[in-house]
């Protein structure tokens, strides 16, 4: 064999042996940096999902929460947010799919460089020591072991130098992948914010949605006891104004009477204050006034309602007293008010006491101020409500104005 081959032989034996060292660890870098990757997609993937998720939920409670007051605008934005930042994690997504593609790619082209090294290595093997072995007898030749040393020689300053490209590579990769576990650092505090500000948001709309569904139902049940109010002040106005023209009639008959039964008109008698009530006036009992007279508007349902007259809270079985002298007028049940008590005290003045157990003086009996007339019925709770109202004229006036009750 000729000098030229065996430099020829050594120069290829060098090659081969350095590939063989040089791209199993190059080709192992490469993998472990694309099992990062697909570690971090895998964990971004995830996220997208957990953020899907809340996205769904809040477009659910957005949905069901649009009659929340002033509310629905600020959910909106936070959804929008919510979704603007499922758009940078899929751009994310979709570039570490790239990068990923492309170390995979790589990892491919180097395991097949590897191979292909390792086959011309296995062939260099052959010829050189085929080589070896002809020129055994050559005493100008060198020994095998110098030859060895020759070949390592070689070999560890090609190998410094692929170690100091793959350390410099390695190093790259690192850095790279350092910025990249930075990143998801900064984007899962950034999504652990924003759960926990929608956690914040769905349990608002919760207790919204908890608060309107009250409100609503507190809402019906108020019409309806509204409606049922109104109709039994219908009833009891009813009533009163048929008392009232009965009254006025007797007493036009009784003026007509008087007047020797004369055919001229009478003049009907000009109806009174009561404050020029002969004996002045008396509270019907001791109690507190509980409702008021006139109109009571609730602002949180915005209904309105007229009282025509006072509730008088006081102790259960109390004694009810007439506030002025005059005639029972009236003496039986109105539904909604039960038991009541009209006395009129002439000059077109009434009295109305409703919610009576029973009846102490009968119709048509004359009373006087403070004559005890009914009487409050029992309730568990010890406390029982008077209903009482003063007319004059027709009308009907605050009971407050013209007796002295507690408020």
């Amino acid at each position: 064999m000729t000098r030229g081959s065996r430099r020829l032989l050594s120069a290829l034996l060098v090659a081969a042996v350095s590939l063989g060292f040089l791209l199993p660890a190059a080709a192992q870098a490469a993998r472990d940096v694309a099992g990062e990757l697909r570690k971090e997609r895998g964990r971004l993937l995830e996220m997208k999902e957990r953020e899907e998720k809340t996205a769904l939920e809040l477009t659910e409670a957005l949905r069901e929460e649009k009659r929340s007051k002033g509310r629905v605008g600020e959910m909106q934005a936070r959804l929008t947010r919510q979704r603007s930042l499922l758009s940078r994690i899929d751009r994310k997504i979709s570039a570490l799919n790239k990068r990923l593609e492309g170390t995979e790619k790589a990892v491919r082209e180097l395991e097949a460089a590897h191979g292909q090294a390792r086959t011309d290595l296995q062939r260099a093997e052959v010829v050189a020591f085929a080589g070896q072995r002809a020129e055994a007898g050559d005493p100008w030749y060198p020994s095998a072991r110098e030859r060895e040393r020759h070949f390592m020689r070689v070999y560890l300053a090609a190998d410094a130098e692929g170690v100091a490209r793959i350390t410099r590579a390695r190093e790259r990769k690192e850095e790279e992948l350092s910025g990249l576990e930075r990143q998801v650092a900064v984007t899962e505090r950034k999504m652990a914010r924003e759960k926990k500000v929608g956690d914040t948001l769905l349990s608002r709309q919760e207790e919204e949605r908890r608060r309107l569904a009250d409100i609503e139902r507190e809402k019906k049940r108020k019409e309806k006891e509204l409606k049922s109010l109104r109709a039994k002040i219908a009833r009891m106005e009813s009533v009163v104004s048929r008392v009232e023209r009965q009254v006025k009639e007797r007493e036009r008959r009784a003026r007509k009477a008087a007047a020797g039964g004369s055919a001229a008109r009478e003049p009907a008698e000009t109806p009174r204050r009561f404050a020029s009530l002969s004996g002045g006036l008396s509270a019907p009992l001791a109690g507190k006034v509980v409702t008021r007279f006139g109109r009571q508007h609730d602002t949180t349902f915005d209904v309105t309602i007229e009282n025509r007259g006072v509730e008088i809270e006081a102790p259960s079985g109390a004694s009810v007293m007439s506030v002025g002298q005059g005639e029972v007028a009236f003496a039986g049940t109105v539904s909604g008010f039960g038991n009541v008590l009209i006395v009129q005290h002439g000059g077109g003045l009434f009295s109305v006491y409703g919610r009576l157990e029973a009846f102490l003086v009968k119709q048509g009996e004359t009373v006087k101020k403070r004559t005890v007339v009914g009487r409050l019925p029992g309730s568990p709770s010890g406390k029982s409500v008077l209903y009482l109202e003063l007319r004059a004229g027709g009308t009907a006036i605050d009971p407050t104005s013209v007796i002295p009750l507690d408020s």
